[in-house]
This record gives C-alpha cells, structure tokens and sequence, in this order.
C-alpha cells in the first residue's frame, strides 16, 4: 500500500512539473543525481553515489531531501537489498 501511495505522489509531482534533473557534486565528486523541487532538495527519481568510490549506494525516490522508496547498494555499488520507508 505504501508502494502505492508513492508512486501516486511522484506521478503527482511530475504532472505537477515541480521537478528538474540536476546533477549536485561534493568536492569534485559526483554524489547525487536526480530530481529536485523549487528548493534545490531531492524529490522524485534519483541516485546517490558514494563520495569515495563513486559507486551507486542508492536508486529509487526522493520524497522532501528523504529515501522513499528504491534500491541500496554497499559502499562498492554491490548488495543490492530493497528499502522502503
């Protein structure tokens, strides 16, 4: 059910085009790649990278700057386990 109430709220925000796609960098690094509301924070589809190894440490969505709902990965883009809030 909360699957569902998430998905229903990003297709909201995309209707809604409260959304851009940016790319933010930490030191030269990239570490987040993905959607964004007016304010700069996460919102919608995305990943993290991890700042040392630039491995993928997590894909799925963004809901006010927090995980909702996606994949985690360990440190070395490997592992992959399910998270939901």
């Amino acid at each position: 059910m909360r699957t569902f109430f998430a998905i229903l709220i990003i297709c909201f925000m995309a209707l809604a085009g409260c959304q851009k796609e940016v790319k933010q960098y930490e030191n030269v690094k990239l570490v987040y790649e993905g959607g964004v509301n007016s304010n700069g924070v996460k919102e919608g589809s995305g990943k993290l990278y991890e700042p040392v190894t630039g491995k993928v440490i997590f894909n799925g969505m963004f809901k006010n700057g927090l995980k909702l709902i996606g994949t985690m990965y360990d440190k070395n883009g490997k592992n992959p386990h399910p998270y939901e809030e």
